[in-house]
């Protein structure tokens, strides 16, 4: 959860239905589409805060579409605030790459290949053309946000939780035609913007090694998943880009790896990070308890946690700033009276640091088990949040224990934070990545230095050979 991307209701209007009427759409078409769902994205994954990187991406996307004949979108490119490898786009002109696949990229070559390819998927309209296939997953079936009270909207819209989120639904998958298109067509335009495009190939494999050796931990979500690895497209593409002349311009940047210096790896503890059942939002300054032992979610626009039976979850969120939590809860408690004549109290929470709360609570006897909707609101920090909680009589306590832990994080508590990031380092002579994995303290094994790098366990380095390893540095505000 983080400030920056705080909590907008997405409704089902606002979501895109991908029904085609049509054969033939036009590319207004897939402006609106990209329009609308870049939103979905920001709100779900969140954008990486990094002006400088973000600037540099952007820079050298603006050098690639220059070099389109008659682009039909203006194009936008963003850094999303997610670990795993992936790049995509929407309709319109959307291009993200994630500060995953970042991690894994060389030089500036690699970047404007990658970004290449995910330019002509939107040039080609492949997205459209998929839609109309009924291949690309629905928008609508994508899991909204955990929302608490919505003035002027039925109870039924009340709970709508984003358990099963990927940011896979978000990505087509691509037929092996457009695959093929996209790597020919984009290592073209990378060969005019003057980047050498056999680091399509280069790039392709270095993602495959990764995903092969994180995977040996845990399977993840990846750009191979929208965009099947094989030896055989790898050396497709290397023929068509062998058969190109490359018009040779110098870099936007002359030292590709000093962009990636301090690059965020793992989790982002800016969005705050889970110490046990205890979460720490440093930007937002809060701590939360949560119910031990139940699965936790942390998105850009809430954190929640819900038990294994699913009759309980705590979710906290930031309300639109237009009202005061006392207003809030008013508001919605006249609402439920107003439109289904249920008389909901507002009740006031003294917390022992000094602030109050107002809860609305909902009972519903209908089913087997009595339920409890809950909702609170807290002003803090010049923000208004709100929590929701649904719980029974079994676990009501506990719940209602979480639901009111929300205090002020201290400064010894920060200083427990940590992340793990990327750090340049430069060999000394005849060092190998062994050596220098453990010189620098690398979190990452000499392996994975090596995947991350393009490199071999036992060559040995140059002289000031520059290596990108991971370390865990205190967390910095």
């Amino acid at each position: 959860m983080n400030k920056t991307h705080a909590l907008i209701k997405i409704s089902g209007s606002a979501l895109l239905a991908f029904s085609l009427s049509g054969c033939s759409v036009s590319p207004n078409y897939d402006k609106s589409v990209g329009e609308k769902n870049s939103l979905v994205i920001e709100q779900q994954m969140g954008l990486y805060n990094n002006e400088s990187l973000d600037q540099y991406v952007k820079q050298v996307g603006a050098r690639l579409v220059s070099n389109l004949e008659s682009p039909q979108f203006d194009f936008k490119f963003e850094v999303v605030d997610d670990p795993v490898p992936n790049a995509f786009a929407l309709p319109g002109g959307y291009i993200y790459i994630s500060r995953g696949l970042l991690n894994l990229m060389n030089n500036e070559d690699e970047l404007a290949c990658v970004l290449a390819h995910e330019i002509i998927h939107v040039t080609e309209r492949h997205s459209i053309q998929q839609m109309k296939r009924s291949i690309l997953p629905g928008i609508t079936q994508l899991p909204g946000n955990i929302v608490g009270s919505v003035i002027n909207e039925d109870l039924g819209n009340l709970i709508n939780t984003p358990f099963a989120f990927s940011s896979s639904l978000l990505m087509a998958n691509y037929s092996r035609s457009h695959e093929t298109e996209s790597d020919d067509l984009g290592v073209e335009l990378t060969a005019k913007s003057g980047y050498d495009p056999m680091a399509m190939g280069v790039i392709l494999t270095r993602l495959n090694n990764a995903v092969e050796f994180e995977t040996q931990k845990e399977t993840e979500k990846s750009y191979f998943d929208s965009h099947p690895y094989t030896p055989e497209r790898v050396s497709h593409v290397d023929q068509s880009a062998s058969r190109l002349s490359l018009i040779s311009k110098p870099s936007i940047h002359p030292d590709f790896l000093s962009q990636l210096n301090g690059l965020v790896v793992g989790s982002n503890p800016e969005n705050g990070t889970f110490n046990d059942s205890l979460f720490l939002q440093p930007t937002m300054g809060f701590t939360i308890t949560f119910p031990k032992e139940w699965q936790t979610i942390n998105q850009p626009q809430v954190v929640a946690a819900i038990n294994d039976t699913q009759d309980g979850f705590v979710a906290l969120s930031v309300t639109e700033p237009k009202y005061t939590a006392e207003q809030t809860a008013h508001r919605f408690s006249q609402y439920l009276e107003q439109k289904y004549n249920y008389a909901a109290q507002v009740n006031t929470v003294d917390l022992p640091w000094g602030a109050s709360m107002y809860n609305v609570q909902l009972v519903d006897d209908s089913a087997d088990k009595k339920a409890f909707i809950n909702q609170y609101w807290l002003d803090f920090n010049d923000m208004t949040y709100q929590i929701l909680t649904l719980s029974t009589d079994n676990n009501k306590d506990e719940i209602t224990s979480s639901a009111t832990s929300l205090q002020p994080i201290t400064n010894q508590q920060i200083a427990t934070i940590t992340q793990q990031e990327i750090t340049v380092v430069t060999a000394r002579n005849g060092e190998n990545l062994n050596t220098l994995t453990k010189r620098n303290n690398s979190q990452l094994s000499t392996k994975g230095v090596a995947v991350w790098n393009g490199l071999k366990e036992n060559t040995p380095l140059q002289q000031d050979q520059k290596v990108k390893i991971v370390v865990t540095q205190p967390y910095k505000k």
